[in-house]
């Protein structure tokens, strides 16, 4: 059958193909969205972050007392806290941090290389105010320099010597050394390996870390520690108890893995992604379902036309063949408007989350998707069809 009289058949019945058509362009722009945004997800959540996401335990507290948010006091409560946190078997360093890493933002600010703002001006970068063990903890390497091993008082003369991540350091110094080079922070004293900080951040990678007690806790505090991977779990049930022990008049928000951080990062991402696959999958099945109906009832409706076909010497397969072809090209049709929706459902999801534009072969393996799931769906009633004797078709005229 020629092109011109499969889009005639197709368009005899209106209103059946219109719907069928909207139906399989509404669950192409689904599937091709689902698709997109389970690969990004499935990236994101797989990407190196230069941690032991399992192995680091994130407690995130604040002083209910204001005395307790200033120092001295603060200070010693800090000391005190990581005296208990460190006395705990299976902890190999604890830490104290004025916020965590993996985290979607914080505290963070530009920062540049001296004299020359305009050319290396990074806009956004987190600062850590951190004890010494911060680094043991996350397990960094030094890669240039070497760490201050002493914390340093905001109050003193000058300015805290800062440690930079090796992105943050290529970027501004590029192949360089950098130790000894001064940045609008202060004088670089090491550089360490990358570890995820702030996904707002300009890059994920890029940290600034200065050893010295944080400005003030007024919006809380993290203490970090990394415990032996036999003792995490013991470790965790530990740490609510030793803390309190050390200091009643505090609040603790969550004592969380770094792994579990990592999820909560993108768990949008990740619930949305699956709210999408489960409705593409109610679409794909119920497209099926119309497929079949659709294919069934006018294959019915057509076994006069059939067995008189039959009885010109069409041959079953040329049958059952065009009865596919027509559902293959219903499904064309709906996957072009599909593609169109696709662009516009993706836009409209990236005013509300980050999700990348759809790229040249997804549309293609979405395409092929809905195409095996629509020639499976008419499949039987296409077969059934070709079983019409011409007798019949005889009989009836």
């Amino acid at each position: 059958m020629s092109f011109y009289m499969l889009c005639k058949v197709l368009f005899s019945r209106k209103v059946v193909t219109g719907l069928l058509l909207l139906q399989l362009a509404m669950t192409l722009a689904l599937l091709l969205n689902s698709i997109l945004l389970a690969q990004q997800t499935h990236q994101q959540l797989n990407q190196p972050t230069g941690l032991d996401l399992e192995n680091i335990l994130l407690v995130q507290l604040k002083p209910t007392t204001a005395s307790l948010r200033v120092y001295p006091a603060l200070e010693d409560l800090l000391n005190r806290q990581l005296d208990a946190v460190q006395a705990i078997p299976g902890v190999i360093a604890a830490a104290y941090s004025n916020q965590s890493p993996i985290a979607q933002g914080g505290n963070n600010g530009n920062i540049f290389v001296v004299e020359q703002q305009e050319r290396t001006n990074v806009p956004s970068v987190p600062m850590y105010f951190v004890s010494k063990d911060f680094f043991k903890v996350l397990g960094s390497q030094v890669l240039q320099g070497e760490l201050p091993q002493h914390s340093v008082s905001l109050d003193a003369p000058g300015t805290p010597d800062v440690v930079l991540t090796q992105s943050l350091a290529q970027k501004l110094f590029g192949s360089a050394s950098a130790p000894g080079q001064q940045v609008s922070r202060g004088r670089v004293a090491a550089v360490i390996s990358d570890f995820y900080g702030q996904r707002s951040g300009s890059h994920v990678m890029y940290n600034n870390m200065q050893v010295a007690p944080p400005y003030g806790v007024d919006w809380g505090y993290s203490i970090l520690l990394r415990s032996q991977p036999q003792h995490t779990a013991a470790v965790r049930q530990q740490l609510d108890s030793a803390l309190r022990n050390v200091e009643p008049n505090i609040e603790i928000y969550n004592i969380r893995t770094l792994a579990e951080q990592h999820q909560r990062l993108y768990r949008n991402e990740y619930g949305l992604a699956t709210l999408l696959a489960l409705l593409s999958g109610l679409m794909l099945l119920v497209t099926m379902v119309s497929s079949y109906s659709s294919t069934h009832f006018h294959a019915l409706k057509r076994q006069q036309e059939i067995g008189i076909k039959r009885a010109l010497g069409a041959s079953k397969k040329i049958i059952f063949i065009e009865l596919l072809t027509e559902n293959w090209l219903c499904t064309a049709l709906g996957s072009v408007l599909g593609v169109f929706l696709a662009l516009l459902l993706n836009h409209a999801l990236a005013q509300v989350i980050s999700i990348p534009a759809l790229s040249g072969y997804l549309p293609l393996v979405a395409i092929t998707v809905l195409l095996l799931c629509v020639t499976v769906a008419t499949w039987y009633p296409a077969t059934i069809a070709t079983r019409v004797s011409p007798a019949t078709a005889t009989k009836a005229l």
